[in-house]
């Protein structure tokens, strides 16, 4: 059976509810049924649908003292095997592979490769490559060229050598065909030269592609894109597996169909086939991963491949609408006309609204710019959420984008408003300013040859080098290119000097460009500060990658700015998701490199197609942020409130507005190049694929002469562009879906540093009739770009201190003195005096511990405590050495970090603190102290926040720490409880009195943190193997914690 469902059409409960009725009426038990999806989580859902259909049917069932059908006699919560299984497509497939690998030659005992280890690897290869390869590609583009060629090989079961024969055959009929029958035309024209180069460049990455290959196997190493290819190929070869998978999956549910690649829909086909009980579900309006391998032809392939002669796939359809309002589905129905029109290879139906549905309502605003559109957006959030009735909840709320880079204006205008923006994906926090400024600083640390990204620090906010100071910088680069090379024009050859380079070695005072120019005072004084900043991350390098995210942000200071001002809690939580993101892509990788990874983020920042490597589970978004997410990403999700943002041509739908032409017919025309595309997103030529005969081709057998296959090209090409259109109307079609009651569609015509405004998207016209006058708002279009003129600029980070305001003193003082026409009364005592000041500079000159700008919780507990000893350990830091209470604190806060699902947040000083405090003597082993936990008073209460990071500020020191846990105050109100774990012997009152004193950091940062009044906030270490809880009920005030930072 084929189900074709409609967006929000309930194909979730229609799948669970078709599983109950096949157990209840006892055609099938539960063990042999397999549902099959996509992801994890709609695997989950599915799985938690069915089983809690299933426990309702037995307890109906036993109710009416009726029988219980096979498989259910015992209940479902008792069932032992006996449930359905649902997993995702992949995960199905290694469990094939594992358990069929010898028959196809392969060891049983492989290991799965994470989407890290898979980049590090095949960027391993690359940086490792010899220069034969003649890929002129930057390390990042071929890792990524690397990955999508082995996934799409894999996607369509092509083989390297398949892969080298076509497009050789390709390239050397183009080249070897005349330029043209007569005439004199001598220039290979510019499309064929084109694709020539493109061909060129595939075939010079396949002996990289067997190499990745090779090596994996060695490793008895697999990636997601084998995964299906081995299984396929298993599915095909070995019978005994496709005899076995009937046998145990009788009934068979494929979810979300639309998006299988040929190899899936050949691997289902060989294991269940014609006959067997197979359910297809899926909407070919929904069909957006064209890009990463899905077919839009699976569910029209899917009718062809499991029919059995004489017995047709049975086609259905669910076209209720149980989503949307009238007025979204309707512009839903209008968008999505031209694919039902165009068909999939099945029927299509148009959604109907269901009964009772509120009539909805659609706006569309097309703004002058990206600023205004960004304002209106949040605007519009406002007021329907004002709109919301007292009891009613706060209507969620979502921004779709198109592309990432659309981001950072959108979250700007949200923020300014006053609404949260929570961000979904990695490529969406890369454009935070924070976030930039970290990754350019680590970049510039690893490859000196890198001047772009240290032209973001220096053109930017912390730096904000002036035009004059920037253009002698970049001739002291030529300067020293010169010098190294030997003479003039020695800027020009291969070996570069990059501003990196410029910036590690400035230029001596008194240096002038060819222009007379020199560095003013206050740009020498930036760049030096820089220098320094640059220096300590590049000394720091060898550090695990999350250290080395946090040792940048320390190192810009830009921890201690965002103290200095209103912290916004959005950006904090983006800088702790990159340091996740790097913790999960090194432990992914095993071996990840700071290179690497940075190379993972350069094609992650834009491409919705980049590498996912995912940092931990997805976080629901704080109560009442809007969501900002891609359209692609929000496919599954639905909000009361969607905004689809950036709706212009080139954008919505996507193309380069500089290639589109208008033909005879006034239709506007789009070239796409195909697979013959940009290198990074490197595929299988169309004619290898398993759905070729659906798709566009280029004809190039049939050109005799390079002009004729220019115009074959331009056929192609043309061709292809309107697929690629038909892909972005499904793409808008899931965006405007994505809205239950309210739609917001938006357009931008200024973009930031565009040369001439976008038209509004042709989708916005499509549906102008449906969108009432009092409901639209058009703005004037400027000539000029208002966003070029209106940039705004502010310091940042904020100073971390008086320094700058001492030096200006100082120097005034010094002005003054020299500025001073005074005789010196007595020459000899002024000898004495200046002899004096002499030693006074000597002893000066010894080492100096000066307080640090920031210091954790313990630090601060060990100054208070000996002061002279937490000096010397600041200015000479040691290694700690090995402790068993170290190791049983981490191993705790690791457990109970877990029970309570919280992220890892400890870092090294961190287990230093553990080290420190817990010294006081064995106090049994893990199991002994997770035993006494489960037995404490705290087992059972809920805690507010757990491994929280806070800060707070001493005076001029910016103390940190990590509160293990705030409980609701156990004795009621509206109070808390903060409460530090401690896995030793409970002190000396003396030392329980001394620690307390981190407590009280933690109490004062709640404080600021939250708004919770200071006599609401209660503090307690308990001692878990000693089952003690000790409150500490005496905190003194901030300033006598900081007169105790200063020894007073």
């Amino acid at each position: 059976m084929l189900v074709v469902a409609g967006a929000g059409s309930g194909k979730t409960e229609t799948m669970a509810s078709r599983v109950v009725w096949l157990i209840a009426n006892g055609i099938v038990e539960p063990r042999h049924v397999l549902g099959l999806t996509f992801t994890r989580k709609a695997a989950g859902e599915l799985s938690h649908r069915i089983g809690a259909r299933l426990s309702a049917l037995a307890d109906a069932l036993r109710a009416e003292g009726l029988a219980l059908p096979p498989g259910l006699e015992r209940g479902a919560d008792e069932l032992v095997g006996q449930q359905p299984t649902v997993a995702t497509y992949n995960g199905f497939a290694l469990d094939l592979v594992r358990e069929h690998a010898l028959a196809v030659g392969l060891d049983p005992e492989l290991t799965m490769m994470s989407a890290s280890a898979s980049w590090q690897l095949a960027h391993t290869l690359v940086e490792s490559a010899d220069d034969s390869l003649d890929l002129d590609a930057s390390p990042a583009t071929l890792t990524a060229a690397l990955i999508s060629l082995t996934s799409s090989l894999s996607d369509h079961l092509v083989a390297p050598e398949q892969l080298r024969e076509h497009l050789a055959r390709v390239r050397d009929h183009l080249a070897g065909i005349p330029l043209q029958a007569e005439g004199r035309r001598r220039v290979t024209p510019k499309k064929v030269a084109g694709v020539l180069d493109a061909l060129e460049q595939r075939l010079a990455l396949i002996p990289l592609l067997e190499r990745f290959a090779e090596v994996r196997h060695q490793r008895a190493a697999l990636d997601f894109a084998d995964q299906i290819g081995i299984a396929a190929r298993i599915a095909a070869e070995v019978p005994a597996a496709a005899e076995d998978a009937r046998r145990r999956h009788r009934v068979v549910l494929l979810d979300e169909f639309q998006d299988t690649s040929v190899a899936q829909l050949r691997m289902l086909t060989d294991l269940f086939g014609p006959g067997h009980a197979a359910c297809a579900v899926g909407d070919p309006q929904q069909a957006i991963y064209g890009w990463r391998g899905a077919s839009a032809a699976s569910l029209a392939g899917f009718a062809r491949s499991f029919a059995a002669p004489g017995a047709p796939v049975l086609q259905r359809s669910l076209s209720t609408s149980w989503r949307n309002d009238e007025a979204p589905l309707a512009v839903a129905n209008r968008l999505a006309g031209p694919l039902r029109a165009a068909g999939a290879g099945v029927d299509i139906p148009e959604l109907r609204s269901r009964p009772g549905a509120g009539e909805g309502a659609v706006e569309v605003h097309e703004a002058a710019d990206e600023s205004t559109e960004a304002a209106a957006i949040a605007a519009w959030v406002l007021e329907r959420r004002a709109e919301a009735g007292p009891d009613e909840d706060v209507p969620s709320a979502a921004v779709l984008v198109r592309a990432r880079r659309q981001i950072p204006a959108l979250v700007a205008g949200l923020e300014a408003a006053g609404l949260e923006a929570a961000v979904v994906g990695l490529g969406g926090l890369l454009h935070r300013p924070e976030v930039a400024d970290v990754r350019a600083l680590l970049t510039c640390a690893h490859d000196p040859s890198r001047g772009d990204a240290l032209m973001r620090l220096l053109t930017g906010p912390r730096v904000s080098l002036g035009a004059r100071d920037l253009a002698v910088l970049g001739r002291w680069r030529d300067h020293l290119a010169r010098r190294a090379g030997g003479g003039p024009g020695a800027a020009d050859e291969a070996v570069q000097v990059s501003l990196v380079d410029a910036l590690d070695d400035l230029p001596p005072h008194g240096w002038e460009d060819p222009q007379g120019r020199e560095l003013g005072e206050e740009g020498r004084a930036r760049l030096v500060r820089l220098q320094a900043v640059l220096r300590t991350v590049r000394r720091l390098l060898p550090l695990p990658l999350p250290d080395l995210v946090t040792a940048a942000v320390r190192a810009l200071d830009v921890d201690l700015a965002l103290l200095e001002r209103d912290a916004d809690p959005a950006v904090l939580r983006d800088l702790e998701a990159l340091r996740d993101h790097a913790a999960a892509f090194e432990s992914g990788a095993q071996q990840g490199g700071l290179g690497a990874y940075l190379d993972l983020l350069e094609i992650s920042e834009d491409e919705e197609a980049g590498l996912s490597v995912s940092a931990a589970a997805q976080t629901e978004p704080p109560p009442g942020a809007v969501t900002v997410v891609t359209m692609h990403s929000a496919k599954g999700l639905e909000w009361d409130l969607v905004a689809v943002a950036g709706l212009t041509e080139g954008s919505v739908p996507s193309y380069d507005l500089r290639r589109a032409r208008t033909d005879e017919e006034g239709r506007v025309r789009v070239p796409a190049s195909g697979w013959l595309g940009p290198l990074a997103d490197a595929a299988v030529p169309t004619a290898l694929r398993g759905d070729a005969e659906t798709l566009p081709e280029l004809r190039w057998a049939e050109a005799d002469t390079q002009v004729d296959a220019e115009e074959l090209v331009d056929e192609y090409q043309l061709a292809q562009g309107e697929e690629s259109l038909r892909e972005d109307r499904r793409l808008m079609y899931v965006a405007v879906t994505r809205a239950r009651r309210r739609l917001l569609l938006t357009s931008a015509a200024w973009r930031q540093d565009a040369s001439r405004p976008r038209p509004r998207s042709r989708y916005l016209a499509e549906i102008a009739n449906l969108v009432p006058p009092a409901f639209r708002r058009v703005e004037e279009v400027p000539e000029e770009n208002p966003l070029v003129s209106s940039r705004r600029t502010a310091l940042f980070p904020a100073d971390p201190g008086p320094e700058e305001a001492a030096r200006d003193r100082a120097a005034r003082l010094v002005a003054e003195a020299g500025a001073a026409d005074r005789e010196i009364a007595d020459p000899a005592l002024a000898t004495l005096v200046e002899r004096a000041l002499a030693d006074l500079a000597e002893h000066r000159a010894r080492p100096e511990v000066h307080s640090p700008a920031r210091l954790s919780a313990s630090q601060v507990v060990a100054q208070a405590q000996d002061p002279t000893g937490a000096a010397l350990d600041l200015l000479r830091p040691l290694p700690r050495r090995p402790s068993a209470a170290a190791s049983r604190g981490t191993a705790f806060h690791a457990w109970l970090e877990h029970r309570f699902d919280a992220g890892a947040l400890l870092d090294l000083e961190d287990l230093a603190d553990l080290a420190d405090h817990d010294d006081e003597g064995p106090a049994g082993s893990a199991a002994a102290l997770r035993d006494a936990f489960a037995a404490s008073e705290w087992a059972d209460r809920t805690p507010i926040a757990v491994e929280h990071p806070v800060t707070t500020r001493i005076g001029e020191v910016a103390v940190r720490g990590v509160i293990d846990a705030v409980f609701p105050d156990p004795d009621g109100g509206d109070g808390v409880m903060i409460v530090d774990w401690k896995t030793g012997q409970v002190p000396p009152p003396a030392r329980l009195r001394a620690l307390s004193l981190q407590l009280t950091l933690y109490r004062l940062a709640w404080h600021e943190a939250t708004g919770t009044p200071l006599s609401r906030i209660r503090t307690a270490f308990h001692y878990v193997a000693a089952g003690v809880t000790h409150e500490v009920t005496r905190h003194p005030s901030r300033a006598a914690v900081e007169s105790r930072l200063r020894g007073d």
